[in-house]
């Protein structure tokens, strides 16, 4: 892994949990108007959402599963070729 690549996933992952935490805490300390609370609850999940997919993406794969997918891809390329007249 690159280290840009590696200073990216910290980024990402500081970014996530200090926004969500941020956003958070801010229901606590912001009043909010009843009737734009729920719309609110819902963004602010949307956006949570959206950080735990990059979060996921980023740091749920291993290097170990990358290089068994890599092969299994190498694997399917190779039979397709070997397929064609």
């Amino acid at each position: 892994m690159t280290e840009e690549r590696v200073w990216f996933r910290y980024l990402i992952g500081v970014v996530v949990i200090v926004g969500g935490l941020a956003a958070l805490g801010g229901l606590y300390f912001i009043e909010v108007p009843a009737g734009n609370r729920e719309p609110l609850l819902i963004a602010i999940g949307i956006v949570i959402g959206w950080g735990s997919s990059v979060v996921g993406h980023e740091f749920g794969s291993s290097v170990a599963g990358r290089k068994a997918a890599e092969v299994g891809l190498q694997k399917a390329e190779s039979a397709v070729t070997e397929a064609k007249p």
